[in-house]
């Protein structure tokens, strides 16, 4: 959002997909069916509650096998899983492939500015420390990957994937050395059915307009209550959150960056797994004043959390 606020706004990518022909109209009106009966189209995550509770039922039901009298589902119903993954693709894509929308660079596709990723780099490729993220857009991993800390031959940073395969030894550490780069709501870059390998998609597959087989199932969009089952139901998103478990416990202190603080099942897992550690948090001025920021950090944390509270985030480089 610090870079580009158009281009980064959950409502604007909702809305933008909903209307660029990326959904049938069968589809959208299956969506709409499930959407509060005043809202036209999803403009935010706490729309999209009844949503995921539907797609559960409809998974079930088709897992149900036919003795012969017919199946559970219509054909129709059959088909809503799809819809909701392929809108929740669509918008986990348009994010990691954000452009900016203003301005002189108007086109140029987005990156986290130089002066903020190499103190931030320098501090992992030190320490080793762990690192994960909530964001769907790839502001983050292409700047390890060009750096070499994510793949390559010696990384530094883990997540899982080797030849574009994910494998929970594929997070083991050689030598005991490095952290672990956990994706704790998913990317559209994962894709696989259900009991089956999660793979990882390459740039130019997530940058063509076709969608791939098996998107969104590893995505997390949707009412923060809903969020627990969806991580539970995918593999490679369960395994994220048993690392991130880890990842707490073995770490000195914790920096909680850019974060709004609304996605309640990882406070309690942070606020849990904190201990006495040093917990800091860098949060944008204009999300509340310091006695408000200071007082709703340190009750969904715990307490005693040092907070930076900045006009621009990206001016922080005390990692």
């Amino acid at each position: 959002m610090a870079i580009s606020p158009e281009a980064f706004n959950l409502t604007n990518a909702l809305i933008d997909v909903w209307d660029d022909g990326t959904l049938e109209d069968e589809q959208k009106a299956l969506i709409s069916a499930c959407l509060p009966a005043d809202v036209q189209k999803p403009t935010s995550e706490e729309q999209l509650a009844k949503l995921q509770d539907t797609v559960n039922a409809c998974e079930i039901l088709l897992s149900i096998r036919d003795t012969g009298a017919g199946h559970w589902l219509s054909e129709e119903g059959s088909k809503f899983p799809e819809a909701v993954y392929k809108l929740t693709y669509a918008v986990a894509r348009k994010m990691y492939l954000a452009k900016h929308a203003t301005g002189e660079s108007l086109g140029v596709p987005c990156r986290a500015p130089e002066e903020f990723i190499a103190p931030f780099l320098h501090k992992v490729k030190d320490t080793g420390s762990h690192v994960a993220t909530l964001n769907y857009d790839g502001l983050l991993s292409k700047a390890l990957q060009d750096a070499g800390v994510l793949g390559g031959v010696s990384p530094v940073l883990f997540d899982g994937f080797v030849e574009a395969v994910f494998d929970r030894t594929n997070l083991f550490r050689k030598k005991g050395y490095g952290g672990w780069y956990l994706h704790l709501h998913g990317s559209p870059l994962f894709t696989g059915k259900a009991g089956g390998k999660p793979r990882k998609i390459s740039e130019a597959t997530i940058g063509r307009k076709s969608f791939p087989k098996h998107v969104g199932r590893h995505l997390v969009l949707t009412h923060f209550t809903h969020k627990p089952r969806i991580i539970a139901a995918s593999d490679i998103l369960s395994i994220y959150w048993e690392f991130l478990q880890m990842a707490l416990d073995e770490s000195e202190r914790i920096v909680i960056f850019g974060y709004s603080g609304n996605d309640v099942h990882l406070n309690r897992l942070i606020s849990q797994a904190r201990s006495k550690k040093d917990t800091i948090v860098v949060d944008w001025l204009g999300s509340g004043s310091a006695a408000v920021r200071q007082a709703f950090w340190n009750d969904q944390l715990g307490g005693d959390v040092q907070l930076h509270l900045l006009e621009d985030v990206f001016t922080f480089a005390d990692w």
